[in-house]
């Protein structure tokens, strides 16, 4: 199997970690984590400016037309830098699904914005107690009001725009909504990775439904699945970066006089992280290629998101094994990546709901009767 990329992916990639990497220095980030979860602007327009954000849009809405693979590889960055940057929920989990609707004026326009840096848009999808976004809770009147409640929405506060996943009629809809009108209230959430998340009070809000009824439910699945696996290579790139971490830190650190890189059971807990590694980027790689092929219910992907938890709980326990203490210092960076680490094992569904998924459907092919 031939599993390199194409010369432009390879672009990408090689653009996006040299820019990431200039804006993850440790200093930089202790300085803008100081105030609390933040976005950092100053990254953000610099991956608008160079065409990064709008890499898979097509060519006449500002992008490159490029699949999805190239947002995958930009995730898989993201991971290894490990930047406060909306560019899963504003680019995969919002734009990339309504490039569907793209031959309507008011996506193409909206599209278009986001790609210029003119507009940020974000995912609301999960609520309170549901994680389904096809079983929405927040309801749509007949004058395209929307009253309900959404939570965990990253980078709400600075978005213009919320892509939503809602209920009109007893059907799930998408919708767009103006973040800056009344009906709307915000409250910040304390996520594990210090993320900036809201939770989302919506009254009577205005709001805009794009499609409804059985094409609204596979946009929904479009949006999940891209979110799912895009979570899967930022995990992939936070693993590799771990083990990296943890590789150079061991074979520095001396104990009875030798590096403890030499010792058995260190080297094989690190030999253990890369194979954990390599596996998930396979299954990844995998998921991204059924998503790209318009396969957006297959089982990779749900394999990938078993990967993404088993591997991000086995690698950031090792890490922080063979640190000892070291790991948790604040003033050193591995910290930040076992708190990402918990919340990519928990987003979009922990291994064990990905697993009953899994089961359901090979029991549906070869327990149901015929």
């Amino acid at each position: 199997m031939d599993f390199s990329y194409s010369e432009l992916h390879n672009d990408i990639k090689s653009l996006a970690s040299d820019m990431l990497g200039d804006f993850s220095d440790v200093e930089r980030l202790k300085k803008l984590e100081a105030n609390g979860p933040y976005l950092d602007h100053e990254l953000w327009q610099k991956m608008i400016e160079a065409g990064i954000t709008a890499a898979a849009f097509p060519e006449a809405l500002g992008g490159m037309g490029m699949d999805y693979n190239a947002t995958t590889l930009v995730a898989e960055v993201i991971g290894r830098t490990m930047v406060s940057t909306p560019y899963i929920p504003c680019i995969i989990s919002s734009a990339m699904p309504l490039l569907a609707l793209q031959n309507r004026s008011e996506v193409a326009r909206l599209l278009a914005q986001i790609a210029s840096g003119e507009k940020l848009i974000t995912a609301a999808l999960i609520e309170p107690g549901n994680e389904d976004p096809l079983r929405a809770s927040s309801l749509v009147d007949q004058r395209s009001k929307i009253s309900g409640y959404k939570h965990c929405v990253p980078f709400a506060n600075d978005a213009d725009y919320l892509f939503i996943a809602a209920t009109k009629n007893h059907k799930p809809c998408v919708a767009v909504l103006k973040r800056k009108q009344p009906g709307v209230k915000l409250t910040a959430q304390l996520s594990t990775a210090h993320e900036p998340q809201y939770r989302v009070d919506l009254n009577n809000a205005d709001i805009e439904i794009l499609i409804s009824d059985e094409d609204a439910h596979q946009l929904i699945n479009t949006a999940v699945a891209m979110t799912t696996v895009a979570y899967c290579a930022m995990a992939v790139g936070a693993a590799d970066k771990m083990t990296r971490i943890s590789g150079e830190y061991t074979s520095q650190r001396k104990q009875f006089g030798v590096a403890i890189a030499t010792f058995q059971a260190v080297a094989h807990r690190l030999a253990d992280c890369y194979i954990d590694t390599q596996c998930l980027n396979i299954i990844t790689l995998k998921a991204g290629s059924d998503i790209n092929n318009g396969i957006y219910d297959s089982e990779a992907i749900a394999m990938a998101k078993v990967w993404c938890g088993n591997v991000m709980h086995r690698v950031s326990q090792a890490a922080q094994h063979v640190h000892g203490g070291a790991g948790i210092d604040r003033d050193y960076y591995l910290f930040r990546y076992c708190l990402w680490a918990k919340q990519l094992e928990l987003a979009m569904g922990n291994s064990k709901q990905h697993i009953s998924k899994l089961a359901d459907r090979l029991e549906a092919r070869y327990l149901s009767p015929r």
